[in-house]
């Protein structure tokens, strides 16, 4: 009886071994394509083919609506009125963290450039993160204008702070799909698995716009320097891609400039 349970449990560990392995090796092939010892990244081929056989880890924890159903989910959110929803939209057009999107600052904010740079305090990483903003997010960003001189977001009920994530849980409620997916999920890991399932960018691209920390130095400091093109097509990718039922075009592809 001990030796089925210890199997079990080891069976439990390996799906999460494979993504880890995966990742070490799309880590090595993404810097010797950089350093111009390769020209394709072969791992690229199998993530899909992982993604439909493999349990998704934590799925409990951070549920994700499947990337198929947002553009949809987009056009009901577009619909809810107030500040909660259009900070929930907001999140998911920049595929940010709950409480930055929260706590976003109007000084922080360069709409005629279409950027949004977090300050370190308010990162995870404690390191500032430059946000790429698709058209529609600064539209929504412009539509709150007036409301409060600091903050974009701000709570209805506490003068001069922003909102509790309690508002978008809510929001999750009032619309029916809280038994699919959580808010952190479908901000974060709808927006990572669509892009990497229609390899519409690069994997460093990719997680540089989910501000996902690079281990390696060098590296970092490249992705940083040299991926704000690509991070910008890609934001703008994901944009046009989850406003395509509001525009009457279904079926748009998640495809970058």
């Amino acid at each position: 009886m001990s030796r089925v349970r210890s199997l079990d449990e080891a069976g439990k560990h390996v799906p999460e071994t494979l993504q880890r392995v995966r990742q070490r090796l799309d880590a090595v092939f993404e810097d010797a394509i950089f350093h111009g010892r390769c020209m394709t990244n072969p791992v690229a081929a199998i993530r899909r083919k992982m993604r439909e056989t493999l349990p998704t880890i934590g799925a409990s924890e951070f549920a994700a609506l499947p990337y198929a159903d947002a553009p949809q989910f987009m056009a009901e959110l577009r619909q809810a009125q107030g500040i909660a929803p259009r900070c929930f939209e907001f999140a998911i057009l920049t595929a940010s963290r709950t409480k930055e999107a929260l706590a976003v600052e109007w000084a922080e904010l360069d709409l005629d450039a279409a950027l949004w740079i977090i300050p370190a305090h308010k990162m995870k990483a404690r390191k500032a993160h430059t946000v790429y903003l698709s058209k529609r997010a600064v539209d929504v960003i412009e539509a709150q204008r007036g409301l409060d001189p600091e903050l974009v977001f701000p709570s209805t009920a506490l003068a001069g702070q922003s909102m509790s994530n309690v508002a978008m849980l809510i929001v999750l409620g009032r619309m029916g799909v809280r038994e699919r997916t959580t808010v952190h999920g479908l901000c974060r890991a709808t927006f990572s698995t669509g892009a990497n399932d229609t390899a519409v960018a690069r994997p460093g691209v990719i997680e540089a716009s989910l501000a996902h920390q690079e281990s390696d130095r060098t590296k970092a400091a490249y992705n940083r320097a040299q991926f704000a093109d690509e991070r910008r097509a890609l934001m703008n990718a994901w944009g046009a891609y989850l406003v395509s039922q509001c525009d009457g075009a279904n079926g748009v592809p998640i495809r970058a400039a």
